[in-house]
């Protein structure tokens, strides 16, 4: 076991947690970090699939691309744009790009 050094307000509000929820201040602690571990991992997992999700589309879109040279033109000309493409989306409602 060992000791760590708080703050008066935060042993305050970690004293009324306890005693509001009727137990000991260490399983209040318990309970906090295991709740932040939790979202922790959660995130991580979301990182991890969105990474995953991310190397799919660009691999999809890559292989639209290389059958598809029309298309390929015209995601270019958007990716280059300057501009927000949907400002010009919508000064340019209804023509063809």
């Amino acid at each position: 076991m060992s000791t760590i050094t708080i703050s008066d307000g935060m042993k305050t509000k970690l004293e009324d947690i306890a005693r509001h929820l009727n137990i000991s201040k260490e399983e209040v602690i318990e309970t906090a970090l295991s709740i932040f571990e939790d979202a922790f991992k959660e995130e991580k997992q979301k990182d991890t699939k969105f990474k995953i999700a991310n190397k799919i589309m660009k691999k999809a879109s890559e292989e639209l691309r290389s059958s598809n040279t029309r298309l390929a033109q015209r995601a270019k000309i958007i990716e280059e744009a300057k501009i927000d493409v949907f400002e010009v989306i919508s000064h340019r409602w209804g023509i063809e790009i």
